[in-house]
């Protein structure tokens, strides 16, 4: 057993909390409220954790007893806890969930000896301030930005069915299959409404995919082949009842991730000389929707 810090309270850090600690492990969970460390402290997660979790707010927290931290905070509101990231002891391995690659930025300024970042393809929805329903299933993948994996074995031992895990050895690839896969997906479904199933049935949904799939082609022409055409729609109908995270967010009047995830991929687009209409597109239609809905 060892102990686990998790960063942020939202889906993906309350089911994170929850598997982990039915694995073994000691979990405290840092909030950016003392209201929710509050109820989660009350309540625990979703009722049936097998050890004790523990919370308490984010400025508040020593992370000096953690064996590692887990940064589950949403691209956005990454640079804003950096401060307090970089002030974590050296020697703890830090683990980042973020989608996109922006993130990638802050890395580079910590001075920690082990850091790794990671993909979630869970499906996952917050009901409250503690409990978490866990829509579908899917790979947790991590590879080392830097430091050793052998700093992960506690955690990869927690590989289960309902919670699979996989170390990978090419950070950038990993995360550039994943925002390949979200760029595929995640936009158009927020744009038009949509559950991820829809996408891969309607023929017309299909004809857009096509074309953004050659754009994304040109834009990564090397990772493109660890994710073919049939790869993105197999994973629309694994979770065809799915909503994605950034239609979630639409819905809920939240801020989107998807500058996060367009941003790179247009960047690395200019650097290549090629033109990436449909990215440009889908972050301009994102944007404005947001602005529509009023969101923060």
């Amino acid at each position: 057993m060892i102990n686990i810090h998790i960063i942020g309270a939202g889906s993906i850090g309350l089911l994170f909390a929850h598997r982990l600690s039915k694995c073994g492990h000691s979990i405290q969970i840092i909030t950016r409220s003392e209201k929710q460390s509050e109820e989660l402290n009350r309540h625990g997660v979703v009722n049936q954790s097998a050890q004790k979790i523990t919370a308490g707010p984010l400025e508040h927290t020593q992370f000096h007893q953690a064996d590692a931290v887990l940064i589950a905070v949403k691209q956005y509101h990454l640079e804003a806890i950096m401060p307090a990231i970089s002030d974590i002891p050296a020697s703890i391995p830090l683990i980042f969930l973020q989608n996109g690659m922006s993130h990638l930025e802050h890395l580079s300024s910590l001075t920690h000896e082990h850091i790794f970042v990671s993909t979630v393809e869970h499906g996952a929805k917050k009901l409250n301030a503690y409990s978490v329903q866990h829509n579908g299933v899917g790979w947790w993948r991590l590879a080392a930005y830097r430091g050793e994996d052998e700093k992960l074995q506690s955690i990869l031992a927690c590989h289960h069915k309902d919670f699979p895990i996989e170390y990978e050895s090419d950070y950038l690839k990993l995360l550039r299959v994943k925002l390949i896969k979200n760029l595929m997906i995640n936009p158009l479904t927020a744009i038009f409404q949509v559950k991820n199933g829809v996408l891969a049935d309607n023929p017309y949904f299909n004809k857009m995919m096509i074309s953004l799939y050659e754009e994304l082609s040109a834009v990564f022409p090397e990772e493109i082949g660890y994710c073919s055409f049939q790869d993105i729609l197999d994973l629309c109908r694994r979770t065809a009842e799915n909503e994605s995270s950034m239609l979630s967010d639409i819905k809920a009047g939240r801020k989107t991730e998807v500058e996060s995830l367009t941003g790179y991929a247009i960047k690395i687009a200019e650097e290549k000389n090629v033109m990436p209409v449909l990215l440009i597109f889908l972050e301009k239609s994102i944007l404005a929707i947001q602005i529509e809905r009023g969101s923060d």
